[in-house]
């Protein structure tokens, strides 16, 4: 059943999340995750330390954890106001809520223990918490709760199959760019950048897939849509922030961290939007019957 309250929440929570990665990223960008000492207080002050704006590492450090309080806020009332729907959007809400707890008390540990290692850690949680909660407004859409039987298609399947398998390497890219910014490991980069001709290639394919064979499935068409067009500015996005560390100096300083950042920020909606495709490919699509199969049918249904 629609509740538009609940989506209303679910949507909330995760439009504040996605700011609180291109922040984060900023952070790591900048070398200002150590920014302050301690944790969750920020030179010992538990709302705004003195001076945090007029300093640049601080401002994005706290402005970061600023934005996490606040999503943390939208995410119990997005649990709160999906509890009476129960079933996968009571437990979608629920996960989304842990996800951003657990994401709290990495970063946290990052600061207190002074770990790269958990600093990684914590930029790939976030983006699956992020993922998590575009599931939860996914499932408290209108369109989604409007769908009451999946549309018979040719190769579904095939689709179903072949979205799942994009969705797992664009993880597997997360993780190597997150070892790469947090290490600087020249393995990692290869690795980025090798296997970055495979994601474009499977995401390109699931993006002209649906939007040739399903374009009156909504939201599938809105999704494929909206995949190519990310495909293209990540491409960009990548393509800038690997010159400017081959090339080195001679940039301005504002794009040697503006474009990794970005480039990162773009990295969490694809792998949102294949997820939802996913999702959305399972719940909407089903194969439809092989010709020899409706020729038996047909003819079972003459006999009798």
């Amino acid at each position: 059943m629609y509740r538009r309250g609940a989506h209303l929440f679910a949507v909330l929570t995760a439009v504040f999340i996605f700011p609180l990665i291109l922040v984060g990223a900023g952070v790591t960008s900048k070398g200002a995750g150590m920014a302050f000492p301690d944790w969750p207080t920020s030179d010992s002050h538990f709302v705004n330390p003195p001076g945090w704006l007029h300093n640049n590492a601080k401002l994005w450090e706290h402005g970061h954890r600023l934005i996490g309080w606040t999503v943390g806020m939208l995410a119990i009332a997005s649990l709160a106001a999906c509890w009476r729907t129960g079933g996968a959007v009571r437990a979608a809400a629920g996960g989304t809520l842990a996800m951003i707890v657990v994401q709290g008390v990495l970063g946290g540990l990052r600061v207190t223990e002074v770990s790269r290692a958990l600093a990684m850690v914590h930029g790939i949680w976030g983006q699956l918490g992020f993922c998590l909660a575009t599931v939860t407004a996914l499932l408290t859409s209108a369109s989604w709760c409007a769908v009451e039987t999946a549309h018979e298609a040719r190769g579904a399947r095939f689709y179903q199959r072949g979205c799942f398998f994009a969705s797992v390497c664009v993880l597997l890219q997360l993780g190597f760019g997150a070892a790469y910014r947090h290490f600087a490991w020249r393995e990692a980069l290869i690795g980025h950048i090798l296997w970055a001709v495979v994601v474009i290639l499977v995401l390109s394919w699931a993006a002209m897939w649906t939007l040739e064979r399903y374009a009156t499935v909504r939201p599938l068409s809105l999704l494929g849509r909206w995949l190519a067009a990310l495909i293209a500015a990540q491409m960009i996005l990548g393509g800038l922030a690997f010159l400017m560390k081959v090339m080195g100096a001679g940039w301005p300083a504002i794009a040697v961290w503006a474009a990794p950042t970005a480039h990162v920020a773009v990295g969490a909606l694809i792998f949102a939007c294949i997820v939802l495709m996913t999702i959305c490919g399972f719940r909407m699509l089903q194969p439809a019957p092989l010709p020899h199969e409706e020729r038996r049918t047909g003819t079972t249904a003459v006999t009798a």
